[in-house]
């Protein structure tokens, strides 16, 4: 079986800058894979090329071996990728309800299906729907922005940094959520995560970036103490 995603030779500029050097990517069905590496390195860029926020200038990426060319976000959406970006991207003045609500109004009665295991995975967002998105903490946002992309019913959910700034305890919950999806539905998760631990935890596959080229991969087993001492610690 092939992969569910895949990036072959990515190149991407930004203001003539080179920002991506022929990035390879794969990322098998029913996979976590973990995108690591110093920051400024492309990690980031490399997942907004994926979700056809940043324009590839050669190279192709394939979504369950269909090339997704110039196909806007939206579209790529709709085909299954859910993107969760750095800083949660929840609607601020909106209810946690509201935010939710987005999803369902796009995605109809399937996502509805889903809602109640939005809320089994995250029971603070059922105890918190009539409040505004922007008076959550920063995991109760997170939560909520990864509840909001489940309901999109995704083949591959895309999480840039789900950790950041948030407490133990919410990362914990984000862990439980991330091992349930990968074994409960025939989904993928790709994501860029610093908390090295965060990444063992969940991963299968991980892949190091440095200066917009991939450098190694690997299963996560094989990332040793050698691999972060050289790549990945400031």
């Amino acid at each position: 079986m092939g992969n569910l995603l895949e990036l072959k030779k990515v190149e991407a500029t930004y203001d003539q800058s080179i920002i991506l050097r022929g990035v390879d990517l794969e990322v098998p069905p029913n996979s976590v894979v973990a995108l690591l590496g110093r920051n400024g390195v492309g990690k980031t860029t490399t997942l907004r090329t994926i979700m056809g926020l940043v324009n590839t200038t050669a190279g192709t990426i394939e979504l369950e071996g269909k090339k997704l060319g110039r196909t806007n976000p939206e579209s790529r959406a709709r085909m299954g990728v859910g993107y969760v970006p750095q800083g949660r991207d929840i609607f601020p003045m909106l209810t946690v309800w509201e935010n939710l609500k987005v999803s369902l109004s796009i995605y109809g009665k399937e996502s509805a299906n889903r809602l109640e295991e939005v809320y089994t995975l995250f029971p603070v967002l059922k105890e918190m729907l009539h409040r505004k998105g922007g008076v959550l903490s920063g995991g109760q946002q997170q939560q909520l922005a990864i509840g909001r992309a489940l309901l999109t019913r995704p083949k591959i959910l895309v999480l840039d940094e789900p950790t950041e700034g948030i407490q133990p305890s919410i990362i914990d919950q984000i862990e439980d959520a991330i091992l349930y999806l990968k074994k409960t539905y025939d989904m993928s998760i790709l994501l860029v995560e610093q908390y090295l631990d965060f990444a063992k935890a969940v991963s299968d596959r991980f892949y190091i970036m440095d200066r917009g080229a991939m450098l190694t991969e690997g299963s996560i087993e094989e990332l040793s103490e050698d691999l972060i001492s050289r790549h990945l610690t400031v």
